[in-house]
């Protein structure tokens, strides 16, 4: 099954897209690809950002899908991360992974 991941540098209105993936873009996959375990593992933003613009240019060597490039634009038909499988960001000196969903804003309950 094809998947689809995106990749930020922080949290909420000021992250900054690095790119994304799109293949077999679930989080043990790109664990999978030595420059993904880098990235998950990353402890400050120069070694995340440095390993997910690697793993984007071997994506496809790896036959795994295919990466784009924030300098290529946006590569999905919706605007934003919100229908994107995985989300991977990295904030608090540390890699955050959701679900595209999990961007969603929860309807309130109103009490009757």
């Amino acid at each position: 099954m094809s998947t689809t991941a995106d990749f930020y540098d922080g949290r909420g209105p000021r992250a900054v897209w690095l790119g994304s993936l799109q293949g077999d873009a679930d989080p043990a996959t790109v664990r999978g690809v030595a420059c993904g375990r880098l990235l998950l593992d990353a402890t400050d933003p120069p070694t995340y950002t440095d390993a997910v613009a690697d793993l984007l240019d071997v994506w496809a060597d790896e036959d795994h899908g295919h990466g784009f490039q924030p300098d290529g634009g946006w590569p999905w038909l919706w605007p934003d991360s919100r229908d994107t499988d995985w989300v991977f960001t990295f904030a608090h000196g540390r890699v955050w992974i959701t679900t595209g969903r999990a961007w969603l804003r929860v309807q309130q309950r109103v009490s009757q």
